[in-house]
């Protein structure tokens, strides 16, 4: 074969590029991204302490090391609501907001998905676990759910049913042969041996009082209110402690009760002896739950700093991986390597109050900009829609939804622009300044969008003077939100709730005004045919052109440069078939964020996951759902993909993950030629990606004895080889050979690595 003999030859010429750099995310794996900021649940299972909320993670108190689990590596849903360890099954049992749970051992997980799709009206929230010779209690809204965690099966349910009326069960526990079920009707008890404890005439009342807790600590009964701790004495239920705020969890020591009370003026943890006598507290805490490590140490799952540790029950470190400030991910944006993370925001329109500023994140560490860790200007400038950097000094710009423009220099120093004549408050609601988008044009001038303000684009000189334009609205609001600017630096701004897309060309003249063209794109034939007037999302791909995602589907302008001629250019509302009938693309779906990789393929995000399609839309390449992949759910707010490793960041309703894609930004050469995973381990069923290439270059991989093994063409900058040869088997374990040009040859590379099979 003439054109290996020349690939030999080139081979022994060029510099040999080895795999020796640091290894990156296997392309096809996914990353969640989520904060630990916040827990509501605790629990310790001897060697480790597990806490969660969002997700799960742990301390290993042996390792001092932590772990992140989430959908990626075995988690079946997201949103923690309890977390649990029977001692005796070795089980933690992980109980999620919408009624799933997992059972944990070691690192394995077996999801009870039972009450979650449960066929039934009414609640089916979990309240709490209660262990008893190796079965698991649930209290749930509907009765007592008995669940064998060693053969992961629900054992019997008790509903306690009271006329017509299903009583809620908060918690259960045992005491002298007798269970006691804390009910909405108050505490029931019944003999534990019985065998009809299905039937509510088992069950009698003990106490009509509405107690959330009952508890037996040290072989003496207790019961709690929301204000008062009550101990069983002489047959009934006495009043031993009385709380100074409300009281929202109980958790047994091995001697003493930690009780976590909170309200607007008081949150703490009051510590009391097997007597229920006050004998110590823990204050500054924001506590949700408490377990104890031994008498001289607790940890606690607080709602404002995550997991904390309480050495001598007083001395407090916060100890929480590395992670976003928060779990609020309204907006993405990328610069560089870095990715930038938007908390938010709005919600229909009014502000969320959001004050969990931005998280940037560099090759797996987080950087924090908030309130809370050195940006006082931060006070006031909340609710964060979007991130933009200046590329010739690193200068951050954060927009917000009220507070004005927020820029950040990099020794953290800060300026807030606001009411300057050019940034102007919405009407009608002085002061404030909403800026939903930020883009930089080809000149690094700061165009920004001001939401009902007169004029609603403003833009920050690359002088640092300012200027401001209003738009051609027919009517109504003046409300404006995403923007893209196109290769002609026109400014493509969405006309916010149901208004089209806007379209402004300065002429490259932002000061003289005279020159200045603009247009509204709508619904119909010559008048931009848009698929709908209720505009989402704005892209611009590799080749120029403009997609507009809409909440019924995509409009492609192919001809941006001519929108504003007289001829102009109409949106194309492609056909496509992906399936057994044909249909213009996205209908019917609301287009929430729309992403191009480095092969121009499209990464659309939806109400109903994430498709990935070719840069013609002719094919679909994958289809995410939260059922099928690690995606936490199917509501996507934004999509931004780190171009030099190909990683495809995922904002969703309910929090952030990332996929290693296929392609990657093309290189100017291929002398950064670098492949990973290398060596290729035998037990390794991933993909080989080689990246670091020109865009579409030619790479062969061959044997060390030259024989063609697999032939392929770069995705942008990267290509990726799943590691069987053309007959589908895995080749023999070896030196195998890169070779890699572009079309006419100019540029040419090679590199080996090792495959173990």
């Amino acid at each position: 074969m003439p054109i290996l003999r020349y690939f030999a030859l080139l081979f022994f010429a060029c510099c040999f590029v080895s795999g020796l750099k640091a290894q990156f995310t296997p392309v096809g794996q996914w990353q969640s991204h989520f904060s630990y900021q916040s827990a509501n649940s605790v629990a310790f299972t001897g060697d480790k302490i597990f806490a969660g909320q969002a997700n799960l993670f742990s301390y290993s108190l042996r390792d001092h090391e932590y772990s992140r689990y989430s959908k990626v590596n075995g988690l079946h849903d997201v949103n923690i609501r309890l977390l649990r360890y029977d001692l005796e099954s070795g089980y933690l049992i992980i109980v999620y907001e919408n009624s799933n749970m997992d059972l944990m051992k070691g690192n394995d997980f077996i999801n009870i998905p039972d009450i979650r799709n449960a066929n039934m009206t009414g609640s089916k929230h979990i309240n709490s676990v209660y262990f008893e010779n190796q079965l698991m209690y649930l209290c749930t809204d509907f009765g007592i759910v008995v669940l064998n965690p060693t053969r992961a099966e629900i054992k019997e349910t008790y509903i306690l049913q009271q006329n017509t009326e299903i009583l809620n069960i908060y918690s259960l526990s045992a005491y002298n042969g007798q269970f006691y079920a804390a009910t909405s009707k108050g505490i029931y008890t019944a003999d534990m041996n019985n065998a009809n404890l299905q039937n509510f005439a088992s069950w009698t009342l003990f106490d009509s009082r509405i107690m959330p807790f009952v508890l037996n600590h040290n072989n003496q009964l207790f019961a709690a209110s929301t204000d008062s701790l009550y101990q069983y004495k002489s047959g009934n239920l006495l009043a031993v402690y009385a709380a100074g705020s409300t009281i929202t969890n109980i958790s047994e020591g091995i001697q003493d009760l930690y009780i976590c009370e909170r309200n607007d003026t008081r949150r703490c943890i009051m510590i009391l002896d097997n007597q229920a006598i006050p004998i110590d507290s823990v204050f500054s805490v924001n506590a949700n739950d408490v377990c104890e490590v031994n008498n001289h140490e607790i940890w606690e799952a607080d709602q404002w700093e995550g997991l904390i540790r309480l050495e001598n029950r007083k001395d407090k470190s916060q100890m929480i991986p590395q992670g976003a400030f928060g779990n609020s991910f309204y907006n993405l944006s990328q610069a560089g390597e870095d990715i930038y993370v938007a908390a938010g925001g709005e919600s229909a329109w009014e502000p969320l109050l959001n004050s969990a500023g931005i998280s940037k994140y560099h090759t797996g560490d987080w950087t924090w900009y908030t309130r809370y860790n050195g940006f006082p200007a931060m006070d006031s400038v909340i609710d964060i829609t979007d991130v933009a950097i200046d590329s010739r000094n690193q200068y951050l710009y954060a927009g917000s939804y009220g507070g004005g423009l927020l820029e950040i220099r990099p020794d953290n120093s800060t300026t807030v622009y606001k009411d300057n004549g050019f940034l102007q408050s919405q009407i009608g609601n002085p002061g404030a300044n909403i800026i939903m988008d930020l883009a930089f044009d080809s000149h690094n001038n700061l165009w920004m969008t001001n939401y009902g303000a007169p004029t609603q684009l403003a833009v920050k000189k690359a002088d640092n003077s300012w200027q401001s334009f209003a738009l051609p609205f027919g009517g109504g609001g003046k409300y404006v939100s995403k923007m893209v600017i196109d290769n002609e630096d026109q400014k493509w701004v969405i006309a916010a709730r149901g208004s089209g897309v806007m379209v402004l060309n300065d002429n490259q003249t932002i000061d003289n005004k005279n020159d200045d063209v603009s247009r509204l794109l709508t619904t119909g034939a010559g008048n931009g045919n848009l698929p709908n007037n209720e505009v989402l999302s704005l892209a611009k791909d590799r080749n120029g052109k403009i997609w507009i995602g809409t909440t019924d589907g995509i409009g492609i302008v192919n001809c941006p440069e001519s929108v504003l001629t007289n001829e102009g250019c109409d949106a194309e509302l492609k056909i496509v078939k992906y399936d057994l009938n044909a249909g213009l693309l996205f209908q019917r779906e609301s287009v929430n964020a729309m992403a191009v990789d480095g092969a121009n393929n499209k990464w659309i995000g939806t109400n109903n996951g994430v498709w990935l399609i070719t840069d013609d839309a002719e094919k679909i390449l994958h289809r995410f759902t939260k059922d099928n992949s690690p995606l936490p759910s199917n509501a996507i707010n934004s999509i931004v993909i780190q171009p030099y490793s190909g990683e495809v960041f995922i904002a969703t309703s309910a929090g952030l993950v990332s996929y290693r894609g296929e392609a990657t930004e093309p290189n100017n050469t291929n002398n950064d030629l670098f492949i990973f995973p290398n060596p290729v381990p035998s037990d390794y069923s991933g993909s080989i990606a080689i990246k670091g290439l020109v865009e579409n270059a030619d790479v062969r991989i061959t044997d060390a004895a030259g024989q063609l093994v697999y032939r392929t063409k770069a995705q942008g900058g990267q290509a990726v080889w799943n590691g069987l040869n053309y007959l589908g088997e895995r080749p023999r374990s070896g030196v195998m050979y890169v070779f890699v040009t572009n079309i006419d040859g100019t540029e040419s590379r090679s590199g080996k690595f090792i495959f173990n099979e």
